[in-house]
């Protein structure tokens, strides 16, 4: 993406005034110097979010977000970095002039979602007018499904043609550069020419939250691998950033408070026709925490409504490892429950709301069950509870799930379900949770509001252990994982030992890797030996690398915020305002931070994987 220069992103952040830009939206009220009001992020009733007008900062201590007037109108309005500064130097009419180079030039990012608009009417008509026997048999396969042509309408279905180059050529006709049809990942380069990345498939267009086409799903018609066919990653989609048909749910979410998550486009596309219209589906991925933390802006309940078969059960417990401290009451107003409901019969929802009708299909809902308790029954029934080896390994499988609520009333409340399916006493399943660190709101006391240093969550370890296996399994990220040592993003002692060891070892792998390691630090040598015995492949190592890098540098600056509010707590307004405002203005500040590094992060990184 083109780069937007310092003196312009200085220029349009002068021309903002943020109090005047929030009061937009919300009504604020002044306090001394600062302006209060309700967060317009997490519904509340008491004002927790304010306004430093010094130094054009915000920052809501019920939601601890917080940054400047980009930081804002990125989360107000779903947008990245560069798209945020666009908005706001429209809104003060400065003109900006966008860098060239290795990024995009001005006005590439449109020009991109132009292409894939171009291409979403080129399917379209093809689909609806093209008398191809391929054709023929995609219209049949959609009215198998029960999506006739008025549904392919509402939906913009598509065909794409079995010719090679068909869109590119319809694409060039439209003025559109081969660079431009490459670049929105529409046509691979072939030689002197492009041939088409989709052919023979049904697609499904993928558009933003402004219902704007920016990539598409494809299913190949009759036979043939992949089944399902996405875009991949380009300086305008983003998997974990995008939910499909978001755009149409969203105010169907907000009303009824819940969010309806499946696999498939063909369920989503079934659940809404027949009138449940706040189904959302993942992108050929599964759900991560960003696509929970989007629908959390919109709802506070998420249904995982997955198929009834084995697949499905795993779909559901891989969910688990989004659990933490929001699902419990103690979260206040930033509460989101995590909810599954299983399809019974082995149907997928298409299939089930075809069958059975709405009515049914929103009783099924409405009684999913708490994908805690859900995780917790699951681990307990894969041991056999009549024999104490038995019990004693569910006890330690099922306890392992409470540490991230291990504090709260939720917690307990669990631990006492736990002790009641074994047979055993409470305090025996409160010694079996695994620790962690102590949870925001969790205690009130001197003690909690000075605690530090902060150890990284559960969910955290899982990130930074996540990163250890990429570098043990692939060579060329490894000295990019040892940068985050450098940096001192990586909390845990031991996986920053494994990283370190890991980059000394140079491009060793399996065996040859783990006598490296070994040389070094035997005891280091046989955590790692697990990943290697069990070396999981990973697509698109690039893209996994970059999301969980991404994380772990987020988690380090949320464990330095943590810290922050802490001693924030910690300190009388009152009786010492210049240090408390002092700290707060370094509160916020690490909040825009924050912001501003995870939006020129995936803005740098998806810039780079479309060079490589």
């Amino acid at each position: 993406m083109g780069r937007i220069s310092d003196e312009d992103v200085a220029r349009v952040r002068d021309a903002t005034d943020l109090v005047s830009l929030v009061s937009e939206t919300v009504v604020l009220k002044k306090k001394g110097r600062l302006y209060w009001g309700n967060c317009p992020f997490h519904g509340e009733k008491t004002p927790s979010f304010k306004i430093d007008p010094a130094t054009q900062l915000w920052h809501c201590f019920g939601c601890n977000r917080g940054g400047d007037a980009f930081g804002f109108v990125m989360q107000a309005e779903n947008l990245d970095f560069p798209d945020a500064i666009r908005r706001l130097a429209e809104r003060a009419r400065i003109d900006i002039v966008e860098e060239g180079g290795a990024g995009l030039p001005a006005g590439r990012k449109e020009r991109l979602i132009a292409a894939s608009e171009t291409a979403a009417e080129f399917f379209h008509q093809q689909l609806t007018s093209s008398r191809t026997q391929a054709a023929n048999e995609a219209r049949e396969y959609l009215a198998r499904r029960g999506f006739g042509s008025d549904v392919a309408k509402r939906w913009r279905l598509g065909f794409a043609p079995s010719a090679r180059d068909a869109l590119a050529r319809r694409l060039a006709e439209a003025g559109f550069t081969r660079d431009e049809i490459v670049d929105a990942n529409l046509a691979l380069p072939d030689g002197p020419g492009l041939k088409d990345r989709f052919f023979g498939r049904i697609m499904f267009p993928i558009a933003d939250l402004h219902g704007r086409t920016i990539a598409f799903g494809g299913r190949v018609v009759g036979k043939g691998e992949p089944k399902y066919l996405n875009s991949q990653e380009t300086p305008v989609f983003h998997k974990s950033a995008n939910l499909y048909a978001l755009d149409r749910s969203r105010n169907e979410i907000v009303a009824s408070g819940t969010a309806v998550v499946v696999e498939g486009y063909t369920d989503v596309i079934a659940l809404q026709e027949g009138g449940i219209t706040n189904a959302v589906a993942t992108l050929g991925t599964a759900l991560t925490e960003r696509h929970v933390k989007l629908l959390g802006r919109f709802g506070k309940r998420v249904v995982y409504l997955f198929d009834g078969d084995e697949a499905g059960r795993r779909a559901a417990l891989r969910a688990v490892e989004f659990l933490d401290w929001s699902i419990t009451p103690e979260a206040g107003s930033g509460q989101v429950a995590l909810d599954v409901a299983l399809i019974p019969g082995e149907m997928d929802p298409a299939d089930y709301v075809a069958a059975e009708g709405a009515e049914k299909t929103l009783a099924l809902i409405d009684g999913a069950q708490p994908l805690l308790r859900f995780a917790i029954d699951s681990r307990l029934e894969a041991h056999d509870l009549s024999r104490p080896e038995g019990r004693s390994a569910a006890l330690a499988d099922a306890a392992a799930l409470l540490t991230p609520v291990r504090e709260s009333l939720l917690g307990k409340d669990y631990m006492g379900y736990i002790a009641g399916r074994l047979q055993t006493d409470f305090s025996t399943v409160q010694r079996a949770v695994p620790t962690a660190r102590r949870q925001p709101g969790a205690s009130t006391s001197v003690a909690a509001k000075t605690e530090a240093p902060v150890k990284p969550s559960s969910v955290e370890q899982k990130a930074e252990m996540e990163l250890v296996r990429l570098a043990a399994i692939a060579p060329s990220v490894r000295e990019r994982a040892r940068e985050l040592l450098r940096e001192g993003a990586v909390a845990d002692v031991g996986a920053a030992r494994l990283i370190e060891l890991i980059a000394e070892s140079g491009g060793a792998v399996n065996e040859g890797l783990y006598s490296a390691v070994a040389r070094a630090d035997r005891e280091a040598a046989d955590r790692l030996s697990g990943w290697l015995v069990d070396a999981r492949e990973v697509e698109q190592v690039e893209y996994a690398f970059r999301e969980v890098a991404s994380r772990v540098k987020e988690f380090a600056l949320g464990r330095l915020i943590f810290t922050k509010n802490a001693e924030l707590r910690a300190l009388d307004p009152k009786q010492d305002p210049e240090s408390y405002d002092r700290l707060f203005g370094e509160i916020a500040e690490l909040q825009r931070e924050r912001e501003t590094f995870k939006a020129r992060q995936t803005d740098h990184m998806d810039v780079e994987t479309e060079q490589t």
